[in-house]
């Protein structure tokens, strides 16, 4: 995997940690003088995949916006469907929309959700919510949990990686590419990554500009969260991954919720 990753430029940006949802506890800062869709460089051969997340905290992004988006090359995003505010779920209000336009501009489409649930009841709270969000909706990049909370972080480490389990778990019932979303200092201190990315497929935020320095596998790279893309105003987090994701997807059926799921 270090090769895939090897080609990514120096970045600006140098963070500690993924933005995650702590854009629910600040708004972010203006985005720096970066570049867009060209902050990936040195590639050799086929081009990677790239694609690019987003929230409410983006603000609305019309239809031509994410026409930019798809004419700038990047070819699909993770969309933040279900969100936490003191440890309620709610639905993205950006969420409908940015779905509907991004899916008639042509990208491939997944989504992620922030989980603040220190305990499988909890969990299912936040996964009801989020089965309501993608209700008749098409997946063709996969469903993530983004498991980075703070309040999180004092669990016992078994205990967290069971509740991470637990929910790329019930993701897999409800019938979709099940995914972790985390950054790297988390995963090395609070979760046991051989277990956990032994079995499931892992979105490692690294923003040191190099190919995270990891013992466990990762098939998707977010390689900063102060991108600039076309269409869109504002920092952007930019992601990477030479998995074709919506072929497998396809391929396996995951791509819509599953009924009674």
């Amino acid at each position: 995997m270090k090769t895939l990753f090897d080609f990514i430029s120096k970045l600006l940006a140098a963070l500690s940690h993924a933005a995650g949802d702590s854009a629910d506890k600040e708004k972010p800062a203006p985005a720096p003088d970066v570049p867009t869709v060209d902050t990936v460089t040195g590639w050799s051969g086929e081009p990677p995949y790239r694609y690019l997340d987003v929230s409410r905290w983006q603000g609305k992004i019309k239809m031509e916006g994410w026409a930019q988006v798809k004419a700038a090359g990047y070819k699909g995003v993770m969309l933040r469907a279900v969100g936490s505010r003191n440890c309620v779920p709610y639905i993205d209000p950006t969420f409908e929309d940015n779905y509907s336009n991004a899916k008639a501009a042509g990208l491939d489409v997944g989504v992620y959700y922030y989980t603040n649930a220190s305990c499988e009841k909890l969990a299912d709270r936040e996964l009801a919510v989020l089965r309501k969000a993608l209700v008749g909706k098409e997946m063709t990049m996969p469903v993530a949990v983004d498991l980075e909370s703070p309040s999180l972080a004092g669990m016992p480490y078994g205990d967290l990686s069971n509740l991470a389990a637990y929910h790329l778990e019930q993701l897999e019932k409800m019938g979709f590419f099940a995914q972790l979303y985390t950054y790297t200092s988390y995963a090395t201190v609070h979760l046991d990554m051989a277990r956990l990315a032994g079995r499931w497929d892992v979105w490692l935020a690294d923003y040191t500009g190099k190919a995270p320095k990891v013992s466990f596998k990762y098939n998707a790279h977010q390689h900063t969260s102060k991108g600039r893309v076309p269409g869109i105003s504002g920092n952007v987090d930019l992601n990477v991954t030479e998995i074709n994701y919506p072929r497998i997807i396809r391929k396996k059926g995951l791509t819509r919720l599953r009924e009674g799921a």
